[in-house]
């Protein structure tokens, strides 16, 4: 019925987009015309580019250039800017303009004598989300923008200030060159497939009017509506809610136009608000509050009557989950349970596209928390010791557990945990022995009470130097190893880590592992290490001056830096961990795995389809010269590796219980492959480099060193591995290949289970 009413008007209303629509036939072309004398000199062009630059890179949508031009105008003629004004400070003023504009309550219009008929800003606003009216004040310039798309430009022209505001940021490169793709801008990203469940929603919703208004189109006409509900029901547990925009679709004018449910996915962005974003319990107003009735109409079923600790009884929603891990699902609940009850959407409409790397990579957060909160009590007990020799002045932890960084933890399987004490002497002096003695029955007690196994502590005088603060705690995020982790130490990796929290620009910092690990990729695969030292500005110790410093410290001693070079305000001259790896060769290695294994997981991502992520994390094999086969029964962590066996097998601990007091204590970092490798390295580390994957990878890659098979002058002192050849009465030593082959096995025995020769690149 109202759609026949709605067809019967003779005329459309002036608050109608049908009325809009009509306007644009008249009143475009005026529009442009009007703009067009104030936006023709260069600075205003140039500035027009910039913006089209940024709204290209940042994602803005239905803000164009013309819509540029229309604002410049309007700007110009408010004299919010001047013509005077270089691209620069009128670019810096647009941005501005929208951060404290908000055109989805207050709306701006160019027309300065609009005719009698012109709708009034208040008509506008009844009839569309964001208001900016034409010369002609009949079209309202920005009527298909929603109010998301809106507070996405406000939220980046705000973020992109601060990082112009900041001398250690370079605006250039973060705002105008560094594209956001939605997949690394936001911490979460939902799909919406088979858009054609969105006429349902129409008619679930009551939006026929508005279907009519939109001529049809079920996707523009739904999509206001269903992302107001997520608004409702997400509430604090997110800072900002984006969609994409479905394209303009095109076709041949001798065929028939695409039908709306032909479109592509639709892209909802969210960023997360960890404050609130994982937690179980979402409490609602009490039974007898006049809003519980609201409360129990959005969340339905969901909703129930629960007794708080304070004795209040209130509407709530409970959420089940056991882990951090599932925690992160939340959000995902949230939607589909919402989707489903108001707009008749179900599950299989829904793809999200935010923990995919946490079902295939556990981070273990909790079991991080375990080993912090074990390392506080042994501090606290350490704290508490009496009549010591020696006293206390520090107790540091210096393992990547205690940083939150740690890949896994393997149940059943004891590391050690690395804890540095600063001790100065009190009185007397014991021998070196007895001292460390003394201390080490004091620190054993740890292992019976909760498993925490401590190596030997050091000690120093006074005036010695003392281990330096740690890295902050970060959110744990994978570590792409592909054989290149013992190039790129841990350390080295964390501060990589540090640098996408501490200097997030033009992102802001990362809530979701996901989204930390894509960033992490491409900035190793990015960043221009041959010409910029990586400044990680720990506790914002680092001044601007500090900062400039270093760069020009860096480019006038770069021939004799290492080739990664990350400083902290502790390391201002010397790139501690890079500073004997990775080699110019392992880094450009690095650099292209970590570029393809970007682009493997954003397609894969992006497709909105079930793929295997491991895909990315699978090293390639096809390029080295001899492969070990390890027995999997030798390797600890194999319950950790991408493609873990269905059968594996414990070590240490009986199914994971905690050490009785009084028992047999247990093996500690038992790893026969780590042993294995270092002894490759050292016997054979000038002829091959060797590979292997740390977190259960049961194969050893090795790498033969071009330099080292050319045959050189026989030496008696140099025959380590070589055989002699003769040629014209000269001797020479080459490789000897087969005898090398063979101590491979001789020394992994019982640790390896084949060698698989790749003799097309080379010859035995």
């Amino acid at each position: 019925l109202s759609l026949l009413q709605t067809a019967e008007q003779s005329e459309p209303s002036p608050k109608s987009r049908e009325h809009n629509t009509q306007s644009i036939n008249h009143f475009y072309r005026n529009s442009v015309s009007s703009t067009a004398s104030t936006t023709t000199r260069d600075t205003l062009n140039g500035t027009i580019l910039d913006y089209k630059t940024f709204n290209t890179h940042h994602g803005a949508g239905c803000f164009c250039g013309f819509h540029a031009s229309m604002l410049m105008a309007y700007l110009l003629s408010t004299h919010k800017v001047g013509k005077t004004m270089n691209p620069y400070q009128l670019l810096r003023n647009a941005l501005n303009f929208f951060a404290s504009t908000d055109l989805t309550e207050n709306g701006i219009t160019l027309a300065k004598n609009p005719d009698s008929k012109a709708p009034s800003l208040p008509e506008f606003h009844a009839a569309f989300s964001v208001v900016f009216v034409d010369p002609s004040g009949h079209l309202n310039l920005l009527a298909d923008m929603t109010a998301f798309t809106y507070k996405r430009i406000q939220h980046e022209a705000s973020l992109s200030l601060t990082f112009w505001d900041d001398p250690t940021v370079d605006g250039f490169q973060a705002l105008l060159m560094t594209p956001k793709s939605m997949l690394r801008t936001y911490d979460n990203v939902f799909k919406l497939v088979n858009l054609v469940k969105l006429q349902t929603s129409c008619k679930k919703l009551l939006l026929l009017n508005e279907l009519m208004d939109h001529s049809g189109n079920y996707v523009l006409t739904a999509l206001p509506f269903v992302l107001s509900l997520l608004q409702r029901g997400l509430g604090e547990r997110i800072h900002l809610l984006v969609h994409s925009l479905p394209q303009d679709p095109e076709w041949p004018v001798d065929s028939a136009p695409p039908k709306h449910k032909d479109q592509p996915p639709l892209n909802i962005g969210l960023l997360l608000n960890l404050e609130h974003a994982l937690s179980v319990l979402e409490r609602g107003p009490p039974a007898d509050n006049p809003k519980a009735a609201e409360f129990r109409q959005l969340w339905g079923s969901r909703s129930q009557l629960r007794r708080f600790q304070d004795g209040a009884i209130t509407e709530a929603v409970l959420w089940s989950s056991n882990s951090i891990s599932q925690r992160r699902f939340i959000v995902l609940k949230i939607i589909t349970h919402l989707l489903e009850l108001h707009a008749d959407i179900p599950n299989s409409c829904i793809m999200f596209v935010g923990g995919q790397l946490d079902v295939n990579h556990t981070t273990g957060e909790e079991e991080s928390l375990e080993v912090v909160q074990s390392y506080d009590d042994l501090s606290k007990k350490l704290w508490q010791l009496k009549d010591l020799p020696l006293s206390i002045t520090s107790v540091q932890g210096a393992h990547q557990a205690l940083r939150y960084t740690q890949v896994s933890h393997l149940l059943g399987y004891i590391q050690l945990c690395d804890i540095f004490l600063t001790l100065t002497l009190t009185f007397g002096l014991l021998p070196k022995n007895s001292m460390t003695n003394f201390l080490l029955k004091k620190l054993l007690f740890k292992v019976s009470d909760d498993g925490l196994v401590c190596s030997a502590p050091t000690y120093s005088r006074p005036g010695s130097r003392t281990f330096p603060d740690p890295t902050p705690s970060l959110s744990p995020t994978s570590l792409p190893v592909d054989l290149l982790l013992e190039d790129i130490r841990e350390e080295a990796a964390d501060l990589l880590v540090a640098s996408l929290f501490l200097h997030a620009a033009p992102f802001t910092p990362p809530s979701s592992p996901q989204v930390g690990f894509l960033r992490f990729l491409h900035v190793l695969s990015t960043f221009d290490w041959k010409n910029n030292p990586l400044i990680v500005n720990l506790n914002g110790k680092l001044t601007a001056v500090e900062q400039t410093d270093i760069k020009n410290d860096f480019v006038a001693s770069r021939e004799s830096l290492p080739t990664m070079f990350i400083v902290t305000p502790s390391e201002k001259k010397v790139s501690v961990w890079t500073k004997e790896a990775p080699s110019v060769q392992m880094l450009q290695r690095a650099v292209m795995l970590a570029a393809e294994s970007l682009r493997v997981l954003e397609t894969q991502l992006d497709s909105g389809e079930k793929q295997d992520m491991r895909v990315a994390f699978r090293p390639p094999l096809e390029a080295y010269d001899v492969l070990i086969h390890l027995d999997s029964k030798q390797v600890p962590l194999l319950a950790k590796a991408v493609d873990p066996p269905v059968n594996t097998f414990r070590r240490g601990t009986h199914g994971g219980q905690p050490f009785t007091s009084g028992g047999a204590l247990p093996v500690i970092d038992y790893d026969p492959v780590r042993l294995y490798m270092s002894e490759l390295r050292e016997a054979f580390g000038d002829l091959a480099l060797f590979f292997y994957d740390l977190y259960g990878g049961t194969v050893i890659a090795v790498l033969w060193k071009p330099a080292a098979f050319e045959p050189k002058p026989f030496k008696t002192s140099l025959m380590n591995a070589r055989r002699v050849e003769v040629n014209d009465d000269v001797a020479t030593t080459v490789p000897n290949v087969e005898a090398i082959l063979q101590d491979f096995r001789i020394i992994g025995e019982g640790l390896v289970k084949r060698l698989e020769l790749r003799t097309e690149k080379w010859v035995v």
